[in-house]
């Protein structure tokens, strides 16, 4: 019997066979590509993007140069500044489309490595494993994640590269180590691959060092300018607890590859874990028996080890409460680490023809399990919070020119911006905001942080009546326990006498159905003005008060300066 892996055989039907493989992997990377791109299309800009499209600006060296999370990221943040000035900010897509597309290189770059050393169909069904690694979400919906398929794809071409043996290969493997290593952090990785690599290559090494050694020395460089000051949370603990961190985040890679996972990896008790637990204990075993027989671990399988430990034991130093070793951000390289180090393990084993069958069950389930895990996390809490924050933006744009500037934008979970930032990005490079028109129709939870986001931008409070104001005009209001008086306010200034006995609030609302803005407690007997500054809207803002009895509102005028 013919064995699965290996090389094509002679004469038509092995060619016959590459075509078939071929055709099967584009028509997975076309469904993987247009399937995500789809997910990605309704949202917006996310997290950590804001951070190179809005809180830094210009060219200086510090908005290429400074570190992130510790992380060179100058290749990324000149993905960032080219796709920003070609495209603009209105639209996240082509950021996806970017970012989906690198990441659907890498696949077909790791069938390309694969495919030499375990044959045409193993080496497929691992890119499609990792097309639909429906636990990498983190890094599907986030366009930010550019950087972290780009360093991983620019990483796997390094490793083709050095397959050649030759300078030309070296030179190549050279240069796509700078690029793995100024995109993300997984690029150290590779750098500790390559000098595996250089340890245990045929060649000598004297020549070919720079290889490994001329990346690492220009990432010394960055990290003596820029990279020292970052924040670390390297720690004794962290490094007492590294073996258990590392077992655990290689299981939860298993666990993806299955297509078991179930969230984000922040649950304190994976209910899969286990069964990645139990298929990397057996893998251990065979990779050992593997080592054994052979007497040493060869070139290949050292490079896939160094690879997969040199990420898990970087992680495992500087995790924290949020970086978990079965967070969904580390999936997707934990899942192509594994996938190298298993095809090292199973090069030149002759798997059975029949073996198909069985493979394309796992894959099929593999690959149902992540499909339906990214659907649920992009409908459930990704397109929600996209949505929101385009609402919370539209009311920011709304108040324009009469916002503070110095008001802090959220970005969450970490990134904020002052108001001036945003709008000197957005002046320049367009709206990723809805519209006015837009958010009148969005749900009533969306508008009502949108009435506090533009309250608070324009900075809207009681404060006690200047003493030279002048009334223009008073009229008796009633506060009840609903709040509502049928009162609108436009423009201009206003104040506020409480004649009952007891507190009143005074509560707006301008796009909500309800009073969500609360200005806050108006005493018996005090009163107090409120400045409504003109903005972007011609809608007035609804005035509500909420209490029992007679309350004046006055138009006012302030005093000539």
């Amino acid at each position: 019997m013919r064995a699965l892996n290996g090389e094509a055989g002679n004469g038509d039907g092995g060619l016959s066979a590459q075509r078939v493989v071929l055709v099967c992997l584009g028509i997975a990377v076309a469904a993987s590509v247009i399937w995500l791109i789809s997910l990605d299309s309704r949202l917006t800009f996310i997290a950590d993007d804001w951070m190179l499209l809005v809180k830094r600006q210009g060219w200086g060296a510090s908005y290429f140069l400074e570190p992130f999370h510790g992380s060179n990221i100058v290749g990324l943040a000149v993905v960032f500044k080219l796709l920003r000035e070609v495209f603009g900010i209105g639209s996240a897509t082509p950021y996806y489309v970017a970012s989906i597309l690198t990441f659907a290189g890498s696949a077909v770059l790791l069938f390309v490595y694969l495919k030499r050393r375990v044959g045409e169909w193993p080496a497929l069904f691992a890119a499609v494993l990792i097309l639909f690694l429906g636990a990498a979400f983190e890094d599907l919906l986030f366009a930010f994640q550019i950087g972290y398929f780009g360093s991983v794809a620019a990483g796997l071409g390094m490793l083709i590269a050095l397959d050649r043996e030759d300078d030309v290969g070296d030179r190549f493997a050279c240069a796509l180590l700078v690029l793995s290593l100024s995109l993300a952090s997984v690029g150290l990785a590779f750098a500790a691959a390559a000098l595996v690599d250089l340890a245990f290559g045929r060649r000598p090494r004297g020549r070919r060092v720079y290889v490994a050694l001329l990346p690492i020395a220009l990432y010394g460089l960055w990290w003596l300018g820029w990279g020292h000051d970052a924040s670390s949370h390297v720690s004794v603990d962290n490094a007492l607890e590294g073996p258990k961190f590392v077992f655990e985040a290689a299981a939860a890679g298993v666990t993806s590859l299955l297509g078991l996972a179930t969230g984000d990896g922040s649950e304190p008790d994976q209910p899969h874990l286990i069964w990645g637990k139990l298929v990397l204990i057996a893998g251990l075993l065979l990779l050992g028996f593997r080592i054994v027989r052979d007497r040493g671990v060869s070139r290949g399988l050292a490079v896939a080890l160094a690879l997969g430990l040199a990420f898990w034991l970087a992680i495992a130093l500087n995790h924290d409460s949020r970086r978990l070793p079965t967070s969904s951000r580390f999936q997707y390289p934990s899942a192509v680490f594994l996938l190298l180090i298993a095809g090292e393990m199973l090069r030149g084993v002759r798997i059975p023809r029949w073996a198909i069958v069985p493979a394309v069950v796992v894959t099929g389930l593999a690959v149902s399990g992540g499909i339906s895990l990214i659907e649920r996390e992009q409908s459930e809490r990704w397109a929600p919070y996209a949505d929101s924050l385009r609402s919370t933006l539209a009311a920011v744009e709304i108040a324009g020119a009469s916002a503070d500037p110095h008001f802090q934008l959220a970005f969450p979970p970490e990134i904020e911006a002052s108001a001036r930032a945003y709008f000197l990005a957005t002046d320049q490079h367009g709206s990723p905001a809805f519209d006015e028109g837009e958010l009148v129709e969005r749900p009533t939870g969306e508008r009502e942080g949108a009435d506090l986001t533009l309250a608070q931008a324009l900075g809207l409070s009681l404060v006690p009546p200047g003493k030279g104001d002048r009334i223009i005009a008073c009229q008796q209001l009633q506060a009840s326990a609903e709040g509502g008086t049928g009162i609108t306010l436009l423009r201009g200034g206003f104040s506020f006498r409480n004649e009952t006995g007891a507190d009143v609030e005074v509560m707006l609302s301008r796009f909500a159905p309800g009073l969500p803005v609360s200005l806050g407690p108006l005493p018996p007997g005090e009163t107090a003005s409120l400045e409504v500054p003109r903005d972007n809207s011609p809608r007035p803002w609804n005035l509500g008060l909420v209490g029992e009895g007679p309350v004046q509102l006055c138009t006012t005028e302030s005093a000539p300066a």
